[in-house]
This record gives C-alpha cells, structure tokens and sequence, in this order.
C-alpha cells in the first residue's frame, strides 16, 4: 500500500520493480500495475525505447540480462541512483525453457543456461539490491510447480533442467529469507507459482496434457492479490497464484 509523507502531506506511490518485463507474465505484471495508477521500474535485455514511452511519468524502463554479472551490477547501481526510491514490491521474473532437457540427453551447455538464467541470475539480481540497501518490501521470485521436490511431477518428460533449476531458486530464496530474518531485515521473499500461463515460452508441444491452462490476464491478477497480502510472517514460503500454499 502507499505511505504517508509526512513532509509533503502527500501519500506515496506504490512502486513496483519488474525484472524481466519485456514479454509473457513479466509484461503483463506491468500492464496491470500501470492500469492501478501505481508506479513501475521495468527491465528488459536491450532496447528500453520501445517498452511503455507514453507512460514513462510513471514506468521507468532499465536494462539488465540476468545472465550476465556485469548486467545486474549496472542495473542494480541505476536503481540504487534513483532519488529516494523504495520499493514495495520487487517481482524476479527472468526465466527460460529449452525444450526438452532430459537428464539422459541434455548437454553441459544447456544445463547451465537453465541454471544461469532461472537460478543463479534472479538470487544475484536479489542480493545485489539487498547489498545496495535499496529499501524493498517484499522480493517475490517467479518460481514453478516443476521445481517442487515434495510434488514431483513425473509425468513432465523433458523438463529435467528447468525442473532442477526451479528446484535450486527455490532452495535458495529459503536459504536469502532465513538469513535476513537471522539479521533483523524485514524484506519479504516469497516463491511464487504462477499456474500454467499461455505465454511464448509456454507454447510447446508435449507429451501429457496440460491442464488448468490460463491467460496471463488471469494469472497476474491472481499473483498480484497474492503478493500484497504477504508479511515477514510469510517470508520463506512457496505459494500459488491462488493463494494457496504450495509443497516444497
């Protein structure tokens, strides 16, 4: 919710920052922010002029591969260079599927793109953040129901480098929330699955049927209601777009 400024008697925007906007559910997290009259800083890989310019008063578009150190480095100075920015809500959304990727077949090269990009990139962009002590609420990682251990999910041939990768973001954002809690900070960090989504990188042909399938209208509307309704209470914990908890 937006604050109070005693200063200025006026409230302060609720301000969002979108990691991965420039397509699929990241995109649409911003399109829905921005209908709420809320504030966004949106990143995209290249090309920040063609996202968003008619609404640039109140969406800042920044770049940042999280594949790349030198990208979240950058992108994590220009934010922490933005005058008394805090943020309420920071979704890592930053996510990629090459399929199939079975454990039997899949190539070093093609495990480690799954881990650079959906494991290691979204807890480095998050540590880098928290280290530039840019004030945030709340870090939602965009996670999957392929990535639980408790629920695995053998019917999903070829997704044995996605799954794995989720599988360790999510390992890891329990390891980030447990040890702010350890040193009195009170971001937020929450796994979030977003259900199965008809986006670009969803559109692939497996072998099982696909069920529950939903548009990113839906979904987003769902995680957003999900996200705001989060306390340190519920820091380290895995949820579902409709809000329900979900098993490691």
């Amino acid at each position: 919710m937006a604050t109070s400024n005693a200063a200025s008697g006026r409230e302060r925007e609720t301000t969002w920052l979108i990691v991965g906007a420039s397509r699929g559910i990241g995109y649409e997290f911003v399109e829905q922010i921005l209908a709420r009259g809320d504030r966004v800083v949106a990143t995209v890989r290249r090309n920040t002029a063609s996202f968003w310019s008619g609404q640039r008063d109140r969406c800042q578009v920044l770049i940042c591969d999280v594949a790349n150190e030198k990208s979240i480095d950058d992108f994590a100075g220009s934010l922490a260079a933005i005058p008394n920015l805090e943020i309420d809500h920071a979704i890592i959304n930053a996510g990629v599927l090459k399929y199939p990727n079975r454990a039997t077949e899949l190539s070093f090269a093609d495990f480690a793109y799954h881990l650079n990009t959906n494991t290691i990139g979204p807890i480095i962009c998050a540590q880098r953040l928290l280290k530039f002590g840019i004030p945030i609420g709340s870090i939602t990682f965009m996670s999957s129901d392929s990535g639980s251990a408790q629920c695995f999910r053998e019917m999903e041939d070829g997704f044995a480098a996605y799954a794995a990768s989720k599988a360790a973001l999510n390992q890891a954002l329990r390891h980030m929330a447990a040890e702010l809690k350890r040193k009195g900070d009170k971001t937020v960090i929450l796994a979030l699955h977003p259900g199965e989504v008809t986006t670009d990188m969803a559109s692939i042909e497996v072998g099982w049927e696909v069920e529950g399938q939903m548009s990113p209208q839906e979904s987003i509307a769902g995680c957003i209601k999900v996200i705001e309704s989060k306390d340190l209470e519920d820091s380290g914990t895995f949820w579902t777009w409709e809000n329900k908890p979900y098993p490691w």
